[in-house]
């Protein structure tokens, strides 16, 4: 049968306004991003790229996906269950170059890894970490080695050199499943305390486990080993799962009454800059995309947001482009002497105090603390008399002064 060309028209446009609503629900995603914030997720997206499991409609998923990353205004996703590398690659092409991506290399048929956005993130540096515990069977890491990406992280005028991590734990509620998340996270909190003590680290994934108590019952959290390191680490997500909302829909279309397995841990170096409440799961999914849970994903993303302080230097103060150590004063000092310091960068600080025997007797400041000057406080009162050597690292300046305490 032909049609004119006026015909034709008509035909397009019955096919176009039966389908438009379905269009038009699909881009509703709100942003949750904000252009003066660091905002991040993790996304575990159900089998993505794999007609055979998960969503069964491959176009229609990657779809969603598109819609969800190009509006959602989310500055880093640590991702998880990327089941088809090229259907990885094509979402980022259909991105275009305000956004790039990498996946594990280390990984199965779930891999896990990063997508971010070009104008914030610069200088990427993407390695696996604990690759040894992700091999053999019964490995902790499930075969997925932790993903790490270090990346100079920039808002308005302030740059940070943060590091991410994105995990992928093993699932199910068996003794071995849960015995491997033990040791998996036993692994990790060694790694991060031995080689990583003072770096700022955001951790995104799928954990597979509760905070509050384990998904096996009667059990303890895999990650109590971090919970009761609290002056360290931070879950912002624990919040989430306190109020009762499961990230893990399974087969509810309403994503209720599901278990809240994915999380953001943080270290201390960061918990300074998460702005107070702003973990959240991503409900606006669930009304922002026709039938969710069957055509996108059985999790829901889990964001968080974060602030950079903004350095002021003034023309008479202008941060250098050295670590600049002032003298202590007083000294000598009988009771405490005040000194100054100016970081070039934000940057992990440590200032420590030897004795003449090289011993650190008292540290100062341990912490990551923004570019410009900062005060610190020797207290000398209890001390007793002699030299004392003020150490002054941040990260690959170093510098020191004496100070000599008096009676």
């Amino acid at each position: 049968m032909r049609y004119g060309w006026q015909g034709l028209i008509v035909i397009l446009t019955i096919h176009f306004l039966q389908f438009a609503p379905q269009i038009a629900k699909a881009q509703q995603i709100p942003a949750v991003g904000m252009d003066i914030t660091l905002d991040v997720a993790t996304w575990n997206i159900e089998w993505f790229g794999n007609d055979s499991n998960g969503p069964g409609d491959d176009d229609r998923q990657i779809a969603n996906v598109r819609a969800v990353i190009e509006q959602a205004g989310i500055d880093l996703w640590g991702l998880q269950e990327i089941a088809d590398p090229n259907d990885f690659n094509a979402l980022l092409d259909a991105l275009g170059d305000g956004y790039d991506g990498v996946l594990a290399t280390e990984s199965g048929t779930q891999r896990i890894g990063f997508l971010y956005k070009t104008d914030v993130f610069s200088n990427v540096v993407i390695r696996h970490i604990l690759s040894s515990f992700a091999v053999g069977s019964g490995n902790p890491f499930a075969g997925r080695a932790p993903l790490q990406l270090e990346a100079d992280v920039t808002l308005i005028s302030e740059t940070w050199r943060l590091t991410f991590i994105v995990l992928h734990m093993k699932c199910c509620s068996d003794a071995s499943s849960y015995n491997r998340r033990v040791e998996a996270s036993q692994r990790l909190k060694n790694n991060l305390d031995i080689l990583r003590p003072h770096d700022p680290i955001i951790i995104l994934g799928d954990f597979n486990d509760e905070l509050t108590g384990s998904i096996r019952t009667g059990q303890p959290s895999p990650y109590d080993n971090f919970l009761q390191d609290d002056a360290r680490y931070f879950f912002p997500s624990l919040s989430i799962e306190q109020g009762g909302f499961g990230t893990f829909c399974g087969n509810s279309a309403a994503c209720s009454g599901g278990s809240t397995i994915d999380h953001i841990l943080v270290t201390d170096e960061v918990t300074s800059l998460y702005e107070t409440d702003s973990a959240a799961r991503f409900d606006e999914l669930l009304s922002g995309l026709s039938n969710y849970v069957l055509s996108t994903s059985d999790h829901l993303p889990v964001f968080a947001r974060f602030s950079f302080p903004i350095a002021r230097a003034t023309e008479d103060a202008a941060v250098p482009e050295a670590l600049v150590l002032e003298p202590a004063y007083p000294n000598p000092v009988r009771h405490r002497a005040t000194l100054a310091y100016t970081l070039p960068r934000a940057t992990a600080v440590r200032l420590d105090v030897f004795d003449t025997l090289g011993r650190r007797i008292k540290t100062l400041v341990d912490g990551f603390e923004s570019a410009g000057t900062h005060r610190a406080t020797f207290e000398a009162e209890h001390l007793p008399p002699g030299v004392y050597t003020l150490r002054l690292s941040a990260g690959t300046f170093v510098e020191t002064q004496r100070v000599v305490r008096v009676r």
